[in-house]
């Protein structure tokens, strides 16, 4: 038996000038890109000049007065009976089986729609600590659903969610840690796991900020459309640790905007952890 979930979510949108038609990428294959040192960000553009940024890069500062224009984006949400955990050599990645860590496979049954357009759910990963940042605050950790339209000029729009400690574990997550358990998966290896697409997160989103970014590893694609919720989930402690043990450190810092939004002054922000 399938269930669904059909969400409708306020967003605010930053606005931009540029379209929605992902940027040509120029590759070095040479290059192999990491966190830290002479692989980590900074150099990323050795891997694609891209990475310097054109017109928008991400993750950004956030700021919570900075959204205007409310819209809404529905999530529908179909429960998943079988997904594969995998590590791509750079974050724990979950998807249908069927794919590869680069060409995962579509999951017709988990949309976002936007403004008359329908995205498919990829997959989802990790970051740790969190890419995006609120009024210059980071939290533990990140997560980003990656969506994709399914016509041949293919628009990309990731949904970011924060993590941060709790005392209350995530149970969308426990799937996941329970697997990981202090054992981490080689390179390319991918195992079984039983978990919905984001279902039980999805419920507790309730306010989205939106802007056009880019991925945040190379090859620093832009022209992606970011929803990052301000709704902060919980992780237990124990979930904390397992994935700190696997995840280590994997995250782009912040990078210039371009918009005229450049925080100044960071107001103080505690979030309300759900």
């Amino acid at each position: 038996m399938k269930f669904f979930l059909l969400i409708t979510i306020t967003v605010y949108l930053i606005s931009f000038t540029s379209s929605y038609v992902l940027s040509p990428d120029k590759r070095d294959d040479k290059f192999k890109w990491g966190y830290l040192g002479s692989n980590g960000p900074a150099y990323w553009h050795l891997a694609n000049e891209t990475c310097k940024g054109v017109y928008q890069q991400t993750p950004i500062d956030l700021k919570l007065e900075d959204f205007t224009n409310p819209t809404k984006i529905e999530l529908d949400i179909t429960k998943e009976a079988e997904l594969i955990l995998l590590n791509n050599g750079h974050t724990y990645q979950v998807q249908r089986p069927g794919g590869t860590s680069k060409d995962a496979v579509m999951n017709y049954g988990a949309t976002l729609k936007v403004d008359g357009e329908t995205y498919y759910l990829l997959q989802c990963h990790f970051h740790m600590p969190s890419e995006h940042h609120i009024e210059g605050r980071d939290l533990l950790l990140e997560g980003h659903w990656v969506f994709k339209t399914s016509d041949a000029n293919a628009k990309v729009a990731v949904l970011g969610v924060f993590f941060d400690l709790g005392e209350n574990e995530e149970p969308s997550l426990k799937p996941i840690v329970d697997r990981i358990n202090y054992k981490p998966l080689e390179v390319d290896e991918n195992v079984t796991i039983s978990m919905s697409a984001g279902k039980q997160i999805f419920k507790k989103i309730k306010t989205v900020y939106s802007y056009i970014g880019s991925y945040t590893t190379p090859p620093c694609t832009e022209n992606v459309r970011w929803f990052v919720s301000a709704d902060v989930q919980s992780i237990s402690p124990s979930q904390f640790k397992s994935l700190k043990y696997v995840l280590k450190y994997n995250t782009r810092i912040t990078q210039k905007r371009n918009d005229g939004g450049e925080p100044t002054s960071h107001k103080p922000w505690k979030p309300d952890i759900n």
